[in-house]
């Protein structure tokens, strides 16, 4: 139900001049081809009627609907300004769209013909001979814009992902003397521990886990971190939140576990939870 509830609310982008243009045309054309070609509804079972008596109708009919759908794209939202739309108000819009055609088709039939039936009972006929036909065509072109939209939007989170990979900074780790001990590349770098008057650097190296001693402390290095993905978690270590596989609730603050190295828990400590949270709570 969640996923259906997110899908029925999710915003469907027809603002642009083609996309509204190529809705009308689409439904239209896929609407009088499927018409003519499979014959729904007994089009042809009136003996008074030739093929070509029901194509002139039909294309008729059509050019109308075209000519209604265009004013509602083009005429109609803008004077109500209506910009947005999400999948369940757009299937409302269509039924309004619906009743405007039907309303067309059936002034266009009262006035064409010598009428003797009921009244409401022709409109009806109408309307749901469009929305039976409209529908589907209407739908499959919006479908496929969404679908169109939604990888573009994941492929754009891919690039902006990787942009921001390849200018993430080269970690410099020096010594208490300022003497350059280490250069990493910031995605393998994994977590720093506290050891005496030690560092141990935790690192990805050709893919496998190594170990590097670095005579200084969490405090003095924790400086060479910033503006990076990598933080102080804890008073006796740093971590890069880019690797955290889990992080687990605890009294005390938090645990984590890492991708590469499943085995160690490493600690959040309460004064540092909102530094966490900004990289783990991001968009």
């Amino acid at each position: 139900m969640k996923r259906i509830r997110k899908y029925i609310q999710s915003d469907i982008d027809l603002n642009s001049t083609n996309r509204k243009f190529y809705l009308v045309a689409f439904s239209v054309f896929i609407a009088f081809v499927f018409l003519n070609f499979f014959e729904p509804f007994g089009l042809y079972y009136e003996k008074s009627s030739t093929k070509e008596d029901v194509f002139i109708e039909l294309f008729i009919a059509m050019t109308l609907a075209f000519v209604v759908l265009l004013l509602s794209q083009f005429v109609i939202r803008v004077l109500f300004n209506i910009n947005r739309f999400t999948v369940v108000s757009l299937f409302f819009w269509f039924l309004l769209e619906a009743v405007f055609v039907a309303s067309v088709w059936f002034v266009f039939e009262v006035l064409d013909k010598d009428f003797t039936g009921n009244l409401i009972t022709v409109w009806f006929d109408n309307l749901l001979a469009y929305v039976l036909i409209m529908l589907p065509p209407y739908f499959l072109y919006v479908s496929y814009i969404h679908i169109k939209d939604i990888i573009k939007n994941l492929e754009n989170e891919n690039s902006t992902h990787k942009s921001v990979e390849k200018i993430l900074p080269d970690i410099t780790l020096k010594d208490e003397n300022e003497i350059v001990k280490l250069v990493l590349k910031t995605e393998n770098l994994l977590f720093i521990q506290s050891a005496d008057n030690y560092v141990e650097v935790n690192f990805l190296e050709n893919g496998v886990l190594s170990k590097s001693l670095l005579r200084n402390s969490i405090k003095k290095l924790e400086p060479t971190f910033r503006n990076t993905p990598i933080i102080r978690c804890h008073r006796s270590f740093i971590v890069n939140t880019n690797n955290i596989e889990l992080a687990k609730k605890t009294s005390s603050g938090y645990n984590l576990k890492l991708n590469q190295v499943s085995e160690l828990t490493i600690p959040i400590s309460k004064s540092y939870i909102s530094e966490f949270n900004k990289f783990t709570t991001k968009p």
